[in-house]
C-alpha cells in the first residue's frame, strides 16, 4: 500500500464529495449516517405466531392482532374480543468474510416478544367496530460479530487524513475546531495524522499508510431494539368493504461497544506499529407512525387489501465515548512512539450529545387472499392462501433538526441526506402463506423475501424466511407454535475512504431460527 500524501491546498477533491464519504466512516462516531437510518427501516414483519407461520402476510387476511401493524382494516373481522401473548426465542450464529478471511461466531440465543395485547371486537352499532392495543418488538439488535483480515489497499487513517487536509487548517486550529470530527482530532493528537515537508511543500501524511500490508480487525457487541405500542381500529362498512387505521409509537434503544485495530503486517520499521479505536455508543428515542388500509371482498372467498404506512418519525438522542491509541515505533525516541487519548480529552471534558430527527421510508402494501369455504362461521373455513407485496424506497429516509426547520439546519443535514440518496434504492418485499384446518388443529407454511436496500449491486444483501407452524383453537383458547428459519445477508464497512477509491467491507451472514409461541383467550 503506497504512502499517500495530501497537499494542504488540496485542489484535487471537492469538499462535498469528501464529506459524503466521511459520513459513513465508522470511526467518526455519529448516528446521522446511512447505516443508522437503514437500521431503523430494513425490518422484517413481526407479529403473532400465527402470522409468522404464514410468512408475515397480513395485508388482506385479517382476524389477527398483527393486522394493526400491516393493514388495520383486518381488525374488522373480529366479532369477539381476544387477549394474546407471544414470547419468542431467537437463535443463530453470525458468519463473516473480510478480505478472504472467514470467521464463525458462537451460537447466540436471545428472548423477544411478538405481537401481544388485546383486540376488542364486535363493538359499536351492530357490532361493526373493532379496537386493539398491542406491543411488538419490531426489531432486536442483540448480536455480536467480529472479523479480521489483511489489507494492502486502504487504511482506517486515510479518511481522517482526508478530512484534515480538506479543512485547510493547521493542527492547532483543527484540534480546536468544532467542524473537525473527534476521531480526526484524536488521530492528530497521537500524530497518526500529521504534517511534513515533502520537496519543500507542506503535506498531510497518514503514518499507517507507510505500511505495504495492514492487518485489520473489528468487533462489535450490540444490545437493544425497537418496541412499538400500537392502537388500532377496524370498521366493517358492509359485507364487501372493511377499513381501518392505527397509530404506532416505536421506542428505540441501542447500545453498541465496538473496537477496531490496525497493525503493520510487515517487519519494516516505518514509524507505524498499530492504531486502535474503541467506542461506547448509545442511541435512544421515540417516534410515531400512522397506518391506514382497506380490504375489499368482490366475492365471499376473495379478499383484496391495500395499506399505506407513513414514515416512522423518530426524535433521537445519541451519546458516545471513545478512545484512540497509536504506536508509531521510534517516532519520538528509540522505542518511544506510543500515545493515546480519549474523546473527552479532545472535547474539553464534554461527553458528546446530539439530538436529531429521522424519518424512515413510507410503505405501500398490496395483498390478496383466497379463503376456501368462506362462510360467516369461521369454524367451517377449511383453508386459505395469502400473499403481500410491499414497496418502500430506502433513499426516502432523511435526517432533520428536532427544533427548527431553517435554511441553516437544512444545509447542515443536506450532506447526510445526500449520502442516503447516494447509497440506497427502492425494494420490493414479498410474503406468502397458507393454512389448512383440521377441525380444531391448523397446519401452516410461509415464505418471505426482503430485497436489498443498496444501490450498489456488489453489496449482496437480502433477507429470506421459511416458516411452519401448528395452531389449536377450542373452547375459547387458542395456542400457536411457529418455527421460522432465517437466511440473512448484509455488509459492514469498518470505515469509508474518499471517492472515487473503492471501499473494503465485510460480508455478514446471519442464519438461524426463531421459535414463537402465542397463547390467547377469548374474553
Amino acid at each position: 500500500m503506497p504512502l499517500v500524501c495530501y497537499a494542504l491546498t488540496y485542489h484535487h477533491m471537492k469538499t462535498r464529495s469528501l464529506i459524503l464519504s466521511l459520513l459513513i466512516t465508522a470511526a467518526c462516531a455519529n448516528a446521522q449516517v446511512p447505516e443508522e437510518a437503514l437500521r431503523l427501516s430494513w425490518l422484517n414483519q413481526m407479529g403473532t405466531a400465527r402470522n409468522q407461520a404464514i410468512g408475515g402476510a397480513m395485508g388482506s387476511l385479517g382476524g389477527d392482532a398483527t393486522a394493526s401493524l400491516v393493514n388495520p382494516a383486518g381488525l374488522a373481522f373480529f366479532k369477539t374480543s381476544d387477549f394474546v401473548i407471544s414470547p419468542t426465542l431467537q437463535m443463530g450464529k453470525m458468519k463473516t468474510n473480510f478480505r478472504g478471511t472467514e470467521r464463525e461466531d458462537p451460537n447466540l440465543q436471545k428472548f423477544a416478544w411478538g405481537t401481544s395485547g388485546f383486540v376488542f371486537g364486535g363493538q359499536g352499532y351492530r357490532g361493526k367496530n373493532s379496537y386493539s392495543i398491542s406491543f411488538t418488538q419490531k426489531a432486536s439488535f442483540n448480536r455480536s460479530f467480529r472479523y479480521n483480515g489483511n489489507n494492502n489497499y486502504s487504511s482506517f487513517g486515510e479518511p481522517l487524513g482526508d478530512e484534515f487536509a480538506a479543512s485547510r487548517l493547521t493542527i492547532d486550529q483543527a484540534l480546536n475546531s468544532p467542524d473537525i470530527s473527534l476521531t480526526t482530532k484524536m488521530a492528530l493528537y497521537t500524530y497518526l495524522v500529521d504534517t511534513a515537508m515533502v520537496n519543500g511543500i507542506p503535506q498531510v501524511i497518514v503514518r499507517s499508510e507507510n505500511s505495504s500490508m495492514l492487518h485489520q480487525e473489528y468487533s462489535a457487541e450490540m444490545k437493544g431494539g425497537i418496541t412499538e405500542i400500537t392502537l388500532g381500529f377496524g370498521h366493517e362498512s358492509n359485507k364487501k368493504w372493511m377499513i381501518g387505521g392505527s397509530i404506532g409509537i416505536p421506542i428505540v434503544m441501542v447500545d453498541r461497544n465496538s473496537y477496531f485495530r490496525e497493525s503493520d503486517a510487515t517487519s519494516a520499521l516505518n514509524d507505524f506499529s498499530f492504531l486502535s479505536y474503541r467506542e461506547k455508543y448509545r442511541l435512544s428515542g421515540v417516534g410515531v407512525n400512522l397506518r391506514a388500509g382497506a380490504i375489499y371482498r368482490p366475492k365471499e372467498y376473495i379478499r383484496l387489501g391495500l395499506a399505506i404506512h407513513t414514515p416512522d418519525m423518530f426524535t433521537l438522542k445519541e451519546t458516545f465515548e471513545s478512545g484512540f491509541a497509536a504506536d508509531l515505533e521510534n517516532l519520538f525516541a528509540p522505542n518511544s512512539g506510543y500515545d493515546s487519548v480519549s474523546s473527552t480529552t479532545v472535547n474539553n471534558g464534554i461527553i458528546p450529545v446530539a439530538r436529531f430527527n429521522v424519518n424512515t421510508p413510507a410503505r405501500m402494501i398490496l395483498s390478496g387472499s383466497y379463503v376456501f369455504r368462506e362462510v360467516a362461521n369461521v369454524k367451517k373455513q377449511r383453508a386459505f392462501v395469502t400473499a403481500d407485496i410491499e414497496y418502500l424506497n430506502y433513499k426516502w429516509s432523511n435526517f432533520s433538526d428536532p427544533k427548527e426547520n431553517t435554511s441553516d439546519t437544512r444545509a447542515y443535514y443536506k450532506p447526510f441526506n445526500d449520502a442516503i440518496k447516494a447509497s440506497y434504492k427502492g425494494a420490493f418485499n414479498f410474503r406468502l402463506g397458507a393454512e389448512v384446518k383440521f377441525n380444531i388443529v391448523m397446519a401452516r407454511l410461509g415464505f418471505a423475501s426482503y430485497g436489498s436496500p443498496y444501490k450498489d449491486a456488489e453489496l449482496r444483501s437480502n433477507k429470506t424466511f421459511l416458516s411452519g407452524g401448528l395452531g389449536y383453537r377450542d373452547k375459547g383458547i387458542f395456542l400457536d407454535l411457529t418455527y421460522t428459519y432465517r437466511m440473512n445477508r448484509d455488509v459492514h464497512f469498518p470505515y469509508r475512504v474518499s471517492a472515487p477509491r473503492a471501499n473494503t467491507y465485510a460480508g455478514l451472514k446471519d442464519n438461524g431460527g426463531q421459535l414463537m409461541l402465542s397463547l390467547g383467550f377469548k374474553i
